[in-house]
Order: C-alpha cells, then structure tokens, then sequence
C-alpha cells in the first residue's frame, strides 16, 4: 500500500514537473497532473484485476487520452497540451534503462527480452492515444456533416 501511495504521489508530481518544463500555462498544470494521476491509478486498477502489463498500458493510455479530449474541449486549448505530460507515467523508461544496460554490459539474451517488451509497452501506449484520436477525428467529422446537412 505505501509503495503504490508513493507511485501515485509520483504519478501526480512528475507530470506538474514535465508542466513547469514545458511552460504550460499555470491554469493547465493542475489538470496536467491529475491526467498523469489518474493514468497512473488506471493502470494500477487494471493490472491488479487483469494481470499482465500490455492490456493494463493500452487502457491506461485511452482513459488519458479521453481525459485529455474531454478537457482540452472545456479548456479550449489542444489536447496534446494535457496529454503529454499525463501520459509520461506511461512510458517504459525503466525498461529502456534495463535494455540499454544490459547492452552495454554485454548481456544480448536479457536486452532482447528487455527490448521486446519495452516495445510492446510502447505500441500499447501509442495504440492506446491512437485509437481514442481516431474516434474523437471520426466523431467530429460526423457531426460536422450532420450540422452542415441542417443548414
């Protein structure tokens, strides 16, 4: 428990960081770090129920990239904005650092089972973002024909 309340407190801090970074405007880095939270608490909610790691990232990854729609729609501003830095939680630093090191040591057995699954994180997160931007780009088309056809 104190280790995933700790995950969580990183979850939110690291995200507001990666915001003060990037200069996002003071107004947006709250909703910034609370994106990176709930990625974070998703992803920690689906592992313990599902187990593994690939589906847990992909969900994880479409629940932010929603988040970060939804708001940036409210907020009026891009939804890359909110997304980036909410979505850092997700990404596979750890094992890339685990590739690389073991590359470096000369370990090619356990970089290459570090490497695939540093990639099959990767493609779940993009999958993730991906899938949720194709539906919101459909979406809007959608109902940019409906409102044209009505006038």
């Amino acid at each position: 428990m104190e280790i995933e309340s700790m995950e969580l407190a990183a979850a939110f801090f690291g995200p507001l960081g990666l915001g003060i970074l990037f200069h996002l405007r003071r107004g947006l880095l709250f909703p910034a770090a609370l994106g990176g939270l709930l990625n974070r608490l998703i992803f920690l909610l689906v592992s313990e129920n599902v187990g593994g790691k690939m589906f847990p990232c992909l969900v994880c990854s479409m629940v932010t990239a929603v988040y970060a729609e939804c708001l940036a729609r409210i907020l009026k501003v891009p939804a890359t904005i909110l997304l980036l830095p909410a979505i850092a939680t997700a990404a596979p630093g750890r094992l890339l650092f685990f590739t690389m090191s073991s590359l470096v040591w000369g370990y090619r057995a356990q970089a290459w089972e570090y490497g695939i699954t540093t990639v099959q994180y990767a493609l779940a997160v993009a999958m993730g973002i991906s899938l949720v931007w194709a539906f919101f780009m459909i979406a809007g088309k959608m109902r940019e024909e409906l409102w044209l056809k009505k006038k």
